[in-house]
């Protein structure tokens, strides 16, 4: 089966606003804000200040946030709004095993159904990422947008011959969720030789056909970084109080 471009497939690129319909320029410039830190977690969301940062009007925009109230990075808070999702240990597990269970699925069906281009697609992306980290450039922001495009396209491209789109997006916004995690807490700071080879081991356990083997590759790579985010968040309890403190500062 041949699989969508990882270049052209909506689901796994940012999409040009100026195409995009305002409600979904709305819903992408606040996705990779959201996401790259820029709307902080817990920060609130007030359309008006929204409006003017991203010129577009008000009904998008609500639209854009209610869409992302349903991926997870947005919550509304009834008549008071909407607000950045707050970080949370809670939910970085919910995240991760969640990503665990789909997305292992979605790479077991890719994996029957891919052809050759779906093996290019991976090696080019591998290729790309690599590539990439090489230019890293500390404490650089482009860099990481740069890196972390190439990285989202790596994952993609494993799982691009998946034969069922729902199941495609709905790892796509577990993905995000996840990325919001790594960029907010940890940007990314492995060494260039441990991320081509992590990254080259999976590759070659997916290209070797080996589905269980495949799947339970991908289980322990997205299981290493969220060991890792654990450890700089605060525990369950002060995580709670700590965001109930900050909703009363806001509110005040």
């Amino acid at each position: 089966m041949k699989p969508e471009s990882v270049e052209t497939t909506q689901a796994w690129r940012v999409a040009n606003p100026k195409t995009a319909t305002a409600a979904e320029s709305a819903l992408l410039q606040l996705k990779k804000d959201i996401v790259a830190g820029s709307l902080a977690p817990n920060e609130k969301l007030r359309v008006r200040e929204l409006i003017a940062r991203y010129g577009i009007g008000a009904s998008p925009m609500r639209e854009a946030l209610a869409r992302l109230s349903g991926m997870g990075l947005v919550r509304l808070e009834g008549q008071k709004g909407f607000r950045v999702s707050p970080l949370r240990h809670a939910d970085l597990v919910d995240i991760t095993r969640t990503r665990q269970i789909v997305e292992s699925e979605a790479l077991a069906l890719a994996i029957r159904s891919g052809d050759d281009l779906w093996e290019g697609e991976i090696l080019k992306a591998f290729h790309l990422l690599c590539r990439e980290f090489a230019r890293r450039g500390k404490g650089s922001n482009a860099w990481l947008d740069a890196f972390e495009a190439r990285h989202h396209a790596f994952h993609g491209a494993l799982i691009a011959a998946c034969p069922l789109p729902a199941l495609k997006s709905f790892c796509e916004d577990l993905y995000l969720r996840k990325e919001r995690y790594r960029r907010v807490l940890f940007g990314y700071a492995f060494e260039q030789g441990d991320v081509c080879a992590e990254h080259e081991t999976l590759m070659k356990v997916v290209l070797s056909r080996d589905v269980e083997k495949a799947c339970a590759s991908l289980v322990a790579h997205i299981g290493l970084t969220a060991d890792l985010l654990a450890g700089l968040l605060p525990s369950p309890g002060e995580s709670e109080d700590s965001t109930r403190a900050e909703e009363a500062d806001a509110d005040d």
